[in-house]
């Protein structure tokens, strides 16, 4: 019976699934929405395999480089491998509402609601390292929502395999353990022998960054360290972003779906005799990590995304809650996802409304643009050329590593670009790698700096400056122009700011000791 009423629910979802992939490819491909900067470092990265990289473990860029090896060094190999884990993801999680013990229906609207949230639409379509963790963060919770369900002790080391998965991606996946180990009063089942076997067998996640940092000077725990003793140094004791982390989250879910969440928990727990254990262990999840880190919030500033792990576990309840509390709560929630459908398509056509001077009347203003990161890189290689950079012959680098890493995926003939840190910024990757004096000395090299207004004017009011700087590197250095890169309503709102570099000596700057 289970088998003949999930079939419908089934192949509805992966219809809609297939549908959404198509559309996501179609955005990647023709929208215009071109890399963002971490995006473009992530891809450098998979150019050069390795163990790990300075400020991430290495799963992202072997999923970059799975893609491009399949699709090339285009936006679609970038990010063709989040599109196919956007198809799997809510999968999984039509799944995890099965483990706990919920119906067909709740378990489908739940796979839904993670499908065409902001959350679910967006990490579809960008390469970051979000994705592989919540991936491998839902198997876990399957594992442990089953054995609540059947009463017996889960396989840690099953969850641990997962775990070391996610590791791969990003390490916050660790505090699964955390919940696990405070969860255990409330669920004994989970008590077992083998939960520290599970923790060793999660560690094995570690290795490919340990092995990679024992080679360079632990340079990514000295990131790390330098980061959080950073965000120490303030004269306010409540130096945090409260608002802004918590407006972050309407922002990640949708306004309606995210209050249907504080509904679905206030809910749960009033009747939590009543509920599956399955259930209340997503419930208490969600509140434990929620909570937390809206509490982090008050002290330090947090990024919107810092909980996003706490979404699949909070989907199953909002689904829950849509499913089993009435009409008004199920119309509420179908609200919620045509609300969050609504939201991703004006959002995702703001860049092409800009560009082509739609609605002119009432002008969107350039700065409410959330892809200005994103735009106009295809127009980078024209730009370069019209200044007379040549390909192959000529070296880029720029005195971002954000900007050289654009530079590497979009200029023509550059296998990369370099960084040179004339304004003594912190470490990156591109200091662990063959630099500009081992490699370019005695050739000409361009500098590109790209800005969005108003701080492009800005940088064309100084230019002079960046032409002192430049000098104790070069024969001679001059300011080549600025070249558009995206219009907003006719006006010039991103632009490329170039420098060309006769006979580079071969100099670099002091070599910086900040993390």
């Amino acid at each position: 019976m289970i088998r003949n009423s999930s079939t419908p629910y089934l192949g509805i979802l992966l219809f809609l699934l297939l549908i959404k992939a198509a559309l996501i490819l179609i955005l990647i491909t023709q929208s215009g929405i071109g890399l963002s900067p971490d995006e473009a470092q992530y891809w450098t990265w998979s150019q050069q395999l390795d163990w790990g990289y300075y400020s991430k473990p290495p799963g992202i860029a072997w999923q970059i480089f799975l893609g491009t090896t399949l699709f090339g060094n285009t936006p679609l190999g970038v990010r063709a491998v989040s599109v196919l884990i956007g198809l799997i993801t809510p999968l999984l999680i039509y799944l995890l509402a099965k483990k706990c013990h919920l119906s067909t229906k709740t378990a489908f609207w739940s796979a839904i609601l993670l499908a065409l949230s902001p959350l679910g639409i967006i990490s579809s379509m960008l390469a970051i390292t979000d994705v592989g963790m919540i991936l491998f963060w839902i198997c876990a919770l399957i594992v442990i929502t089953s054995s609540l369900t059947e009463t017996h002790s889960p396989n840690y080391y099953l969850i641990g395999l997962f775990i070391a998965l996610g590791a791969l991606f990003k390490w916050p996946i660790y505090l699964l353990w955390v919940v696990i180990l405070l969860m255990i009063p409330l669920f004994p089942t989970l008590r077992s022998k083998h939960l520290v076997g599970g923790m060793i067998t999660s560690l094995l996640g570690l290795l490919p960054s340990f092995t990679w940092n024992i080679q360079n000077d632990w340079a990514t725990f000295r990131h790390v360290t330098s980061s959080i003793q950073g965000s120490q140094h303030t004269t306010q004791f409540f130096s945090g972003n409260p608002l802004e982390f918590i407006g972050a989250q309407f922002a990640l879910l949708s306004p309606i779906l995210f209050i249907l969440l504080i509904l679905s928990i206030v809910k749960i727990l009033k009747n939590r005799t009543e509920q599956s254990k399955g259930l209340l262990f997503c419930c208490y999840t969600t509140l434990l990590l929620l909570g937390l880190i809206t509490i982090l919030s008050f002290f330090k500033k947090v990024q919107g995304n810092w909980c996003d792990y706490a979404y699949p576990s909070a989907i199953i309840l909002i689904g829950w809650y849509g499913c089993n509390t009435g009409n008004a709560a199920k119309k509420w929630m179908v609200g919620g996802v045509v609300l969050s459908i609504t939201l991703c398509t004006l959002i995702f056509s703001i860049p092409y409304v800009q560009s082509n001077n739609l609605f002119a009347e009432v002008k969107i203003p350039y700065k409410t643009n959330p892809f200005r990161h994103n735009v106009g890189w295809e127009n980078l290689p024209k730009a370069l050329e019209n200044t007379g950079y040549r390909p192959g012959k000529d070296f880029l680098f720029s005195s971002k590593y954000q900007m050289s890493s654009i530079l590497s995926f979009y200029a023509e003939g550059q296998h990369r670009a370099y960084f040179l840190n004339l304004f003594n910024i912190r470490n990156n990757q591109f200091s662990y790698w063959p630099s500009m004096r081992e490699e370019k000395a005695g050739k000409d090299g361009y500098y590109v700096i790209v800005e969005n207004q108003p701080h492009l004017a800005k940088h064309l009011a100084i230019t002079d400056e960046y032409v002192d700087k430049l000098s104790p590197y070069f024969e001679h250095i001059e300011f080549v122009g600025v070249t558009p890169l995206f219009k907003s309503y006719g006006e010039d709102v991103k632009g490329a700011l170039i420098f060309r570099g006769t006979s580079y000596n071969g100099k670099e700057p002091e070599q910086t000791t900040l993390y």
